[in-house]
Order: C-alpha cells, then sequence, then structure tokens
C-alpha cells in the first residue's frame, strides 16, 4: 500500500501535464484500487477491465478517470452491503476513443440525475475540463438505474501522440 500511495503522489506532482497516454492513466487508476481493494476487501471490491490494447498509447486528459473510479467507490459501491464491482472497457471506433467505467453499486436515485453535472463536483469538473480541451467534440453520458449501478461513457477524439505533447 506504501508503494502505491508513493506512485499517486508522484503522478499528482506531475499534474501539470495535460495528456497522457491512456496506458498511464490506467496505471495511476490500478494503484488508487489496489489502495481501495485493500481498504473495502479483496471479497468486496472486484475490478473488471476490458481494455483494448490498441488503446493504451491514445492520449487523454490528465487524472481524467480518477473522479469517476472514486464516485463508483463513494457513492455506489461503499452504501452497498454486500461486495461491488467497477468494470473498465475501453476501445477505439472510427477515430474516437471510448471509456466506459461501470458500476453495480446502488445507483443514482431518479431526483438527482437532473443535477448530477451540477451537485456532483467530480462529475461537473471532468465534463468541465472535457469541454475546455474538446469544445463540443466530446460525449459524457451517465445511464444509472437505482439498485442496478451506474454507467459513465466517454468519447473522445483519439489524438495522435505528437498533437497530444504539444499540449503538454
Amino acid at each position: 500500500v506504501v508503494l502505491k500511495l508513493g506512485n499517486i503522489l508522484r503522478r499528482l506532482l506531475r499534474k501539470h501535464e495535460t495528456f497522457v497516454p491512456l496506458r498511464e492513466e490506467l496505471e495511476f487508476i490500478d494503484d488508487y484500487l489496489d489502495i481501495e481493494v485493500a481498504r473495502f476487501g479483496r471479497d468486496n471490491l472486484e475490478i473488471v477491465k476490458q481494455i483494448d490494447d490498441q488503446t493504451l498509447e491514445t492520449f487523454i486528459p490528465n487524472m481524467l478517470l480518477q473522479p469517476i473510479v472514486e464516485n463508483c467507490l463513494k457513492h455506489g459501491l461503499a452504501p452497498k452491503l454486500e461486495g461491488g464491482r467497477i468494470h473498465l472497457r475501453t476501445a477505439n471506433r472510427d477515430g474516437r476513443l471510448l471509456i466506459e467505467i461501470e458500476d453495480n453499486g446502488v445507483g443514482i436515485p431518479e431526483e438527482k440525475r437532473p443535477n448530477v453535472y451540477v451537485e456532483g463536483i467530480g462529475l461537473s469538473n471532468v465534463r468541465e475540463r472535457l469541454r475546455v480541451l474538446y469544445g463540443d467534440d466530446f460525449l459524457l453520458h451517465i445511464r444509472s438505474q437505482p439498485g442496478e449501478g451506474t454507467l459513465i461513457q466517454i468519447q473522445v477524439p483519439e489524438l495522435a501522440t505528437t498533437m497530444a505533447s504539444a499540449g503538454n
């Protein structure tokens, strides 16, 4: 756990980078989730990843996924009495990077869904950063069912290494 915390702190100190390869973002998420698994217990938190190898060198905004994964844990899975699961998926389609983060948690209550980007600091920050970096050329979609969980879908243009380096 101490090594994972060290990795996280080193990454946070490099926060000035606008874009990072998805591979680095996923390594950060792995460290973060390893700490959470130690906290929740291996029997209470399952992490499933379906990562298309073709997506690993695609550049994405730095620290894009952590607030979403944190929301899965804090709002979706922590209130559950039994174990939870977080499913991470990536794919490239037609020049776009698709990322899905899904949990089998308690879901977002219907009355809170219209304000999810207003009341939630993590999601509102993610949405605003995507808007600043991509203009209107992104998708951030939330689908949630009370008692069944939440699916967050992100779609952004696939950035070439040289383009992303220019933004750092």
